[in-house]
């Protein structure tokens, strides 16, 4: 039992280093403050609730204030655009929760931050295996319905490096939820849930 609790504080310890040296590399350096999402909008999103005053106990609260993550809902449509050909849009309402990042690391990398945009869409494609395109009469059409987990894995990462352009750290998000997304991935295959179509505008009339 020592010896986990040594190699924790040593881990803890290289972890506080990294994020001190980082942290003054910042301070030295002037980083660039153009978006990284050039070719995008970024989503708006309104912050869900996290439910600690609807517990009954102090501990209750203690425990959701610790794991509860914040979810986030989408307050309009969202579009992406994918490729010179496709068009992805997630629908308004939409909730999720960004990147599945333990909380201890939440310092070095935020589950809203660089895996914002591509969590977003990872979620919505593991939740109804689908997203929503625009079609060529300007309606909604499914995009990539009922393909593999794996695709989905993959479009987590060449997203994140279409838009952060940190293609270490997209790699090791896309080995997490290739070996970690399993459980998510099979618990929304067993309820099934049909995804309803964004309502978008009428195309205009010849």
């Amino acid at each position: 039992m020592e010896n986990v609790i040594y190699w924790i504080g040593v881990v803890v310890a290289i972890l506080l280093a990294l994020y001190i040296v980082l942290f003054v590399l910042y301070k030295l350096i002037k980083p660039a403050v153009s978006g990284g999402i050039a070719k995008n909008t970024m989503p708006t999103l309104k912050p869900v609730s996290i439910p600690t005053k609807a517990q009954k106990t102090p501990l209750h609260k203690l425990v959701v204030f610790v794991f509860e993550v914040r979810r986030w809902e989408l307050a309009e449509n969202w579009h992406y655009k994918l490729n010179d050909q496709d068009e992805l849009v997630i629908p308004k309402g939409f909730k999720f929760d960004g990147a599945s990042i333990p909380r201890p690391f939440w310092a070095l990398l935020s589950p809203i931050g660089l895996l914002l945009i591509p969590g977003l869409l990872h979620d919505y494609g593991y939740k109804y295996n689908q997203i929503w395109k625009v079609g060529s009469n300007g309606q909604p059409e499914p995009f990539q319905k009922d393909v593999d987990k794996g695709y989905w894995d993959q479009l987590f990462k060449d997203v994140g490096d279409d838009v952060n352009g940190m293609f270490l750290i997209n790699i090791i998000s896309q080995l997490a939820v290739v070996f970690g997304g399993d459980r998510t991935w099979e618990k929304h295959r067993k309820v099934g849930l049909q995804a309803d179509p964004p309502i978008l505008a009428e195309p205009p009339m010849q």
